[in-house]
This record gives structure tokens, C-alpha cells and sequence, in this order.
């Protein structure tokens, strides 16, 4: 059934952060850690709600949350530059799976493109950090799209890059976010979840869901 599945796709759209690279824990608990020291609570809620959204959609979430005082631009600035850093140093892991997952893709020629809300920068640092950037055929990134996740628009974006149709493609996500936007592309999203477990309102529009990438390679190779 997998095997059979994987014949048919053509595109494998991959997101970044908590798919891909192990970035959500440090966004999450240096994130806290900055919010504590300015006298803030970052709650789960709030890191289920702007988790896979773009940086202006999660400045909104963040100030209709703690206060329109809350200083969410300095927070992110402090996290981010701790991320590139150690992004630049590759030492930020990867995700379980991951390396065999694309190494499987490329072997059989299929074509990878990495779509998500972080901004260029960053996703070079990190691709390039772990020497996983010769995998992709593009990078699309927040400074691609006009409107973030959950609008399908960098999936439909990078369907169209790669010349493929949303129907022959296949997102692997792990936010609730990147999900909605993947099934409203029309493609078939396939969720690791890594904070988050799925709800019943995710669990309807994800086409299959893996604990990790290689229960989904696996599954591609018929096993």
C-alpha cells in the first residue's frame, strides 16, 4: 500500500522547524526562559496557537495573550540569534529518521523542496549547518509568501516551483498549522507530531501520521 503510494508522488514538500530539525524545544523552553525573566508565562496554549505561523501572526497571538505590552519582538530577537548560532555551528540535531528519509527520496529520484514560516536566514543556517541543503531543489520561506500557515500558500507556491500538482504531493508536518495548510492545498499531509498530539479536528485532515520519519520511511518502502 505504501510502496504503491510513494510510486505515485512526485513532490515531498518538507517543513523545518520540529520536523526536520530538532528546533521547537529550544524555541519553547530559551523562549520561556527569556519570557520569565520579563515577568511573562508562556503557557501551552499560547505554543499551540502560534506554533508553524509566521513571526507577524505570532506577535498578534502573543500580545492578544500576555498584553500588548508583552516585548515579543526582543524575546524573538534573543531566541533567534541563540538558534543561529548554534544553527551555524550545526548543532542543532536533526530529527530521527530524517538524514535516511531524504537520503531514500533522493535515491529514487523524487523531488524535495523545503517550505516553511522561518525566515531564509535561518533555513540556510540550518540546512547548510547539517549538510542537508543538496537535498532540496528550493527553499521557500516566509519571505516567499504573503499570508503564513494555515493559508495553503507556500505549499501551492512550491507545487508550482517544482512543477508538480498538490495532488501528486505529499507535506510531512508536525504543527497543527502547517496540517491545515497542507490539506488545504489539496495535497496529502503526513503528520510527526512533535510537541503537539494531534486533535480530533487535526486527526481528520492528516492522510497518514508516524511518531517519526522512519516509521514513514517504512512505510514508503513497503514494510
Amino acid at each position: 500500500m505504501g510502496k504503491q503510494f510513494f510510486d505515485e508522488i512526485e513532490l515531498f514538500l518538507f517543513d523545518m522547524d520540529g520536523l526536520l530539525f530538532d528546533t521547537e524545544t529550544i524555541y519553547v523552553e530559551y523562549g520561556r526562559e527569556v519570557a520569565k525573566k520579563k515577568g511573562y508565562t508562556i503557557t501551552n496554549d499560547i505554543v499551540e496557537k502560534t506554533t508553524g505561523v509566521t513571526n507577524d501572526k505570532a506577535r498578534i497571538l502573543f500580545k492578544e495573550a500576555l498584553g500588548e505590552e508583552f516585548p515579543y519582538d526582543e524575546m524573538m530577537g534573543t531566541v533567534k540569534d541563540h538558534i543561529l548560532e548554534k544553527a551555524e555551528k550545526g548543532e542543532v540535531p536533526l530529527k530521527l529518521g530524517a538524514l535516511e528519509l531524504l537520503e531514500f527520496l533522493k535515491k529514487n529520484n523524487k523531488q524535495m523542496i523545503l517550505a516553511t514560516s522561518s525566515d531564509l536566514h535561518l533555513a540556510e543556517a540550518l540546512t547548510e549547518g547539517k549538510d542537508v541543503r543538496k537535498y532540496f531543489s528550493h527553499l521557500i520561506t516566509a519571505e516567499d509568501v504573503v499570508h503564513g500557515k494555515p493559508d495553503p500558500e507556500v505549499f501551492l507556491i512550491s507545487a508550482k516551483k517544482a512543477g508538480a500538482s498538490p495532488e501528486k504531493t505529499v507535506v510531512f508536518e508536525d504543527s497543527f498549522n502547517g496540517i491545515r495548510a497542507a490539506h488545504a492545498a489539496g495535497t496529502f499531509p503526513i503528520m510527526v507530531p512533535d510537541k503537539l498530539k494531534p486533535t480530533e479536528e487535526i486527526e481528520k485532515l492528516v492522510y497518514k501520521r508516524f511518531d517519526n520519519l522512519l516509521e514513514v520511511l517504512d512505510y514508503f518502502e513497503g514494510k
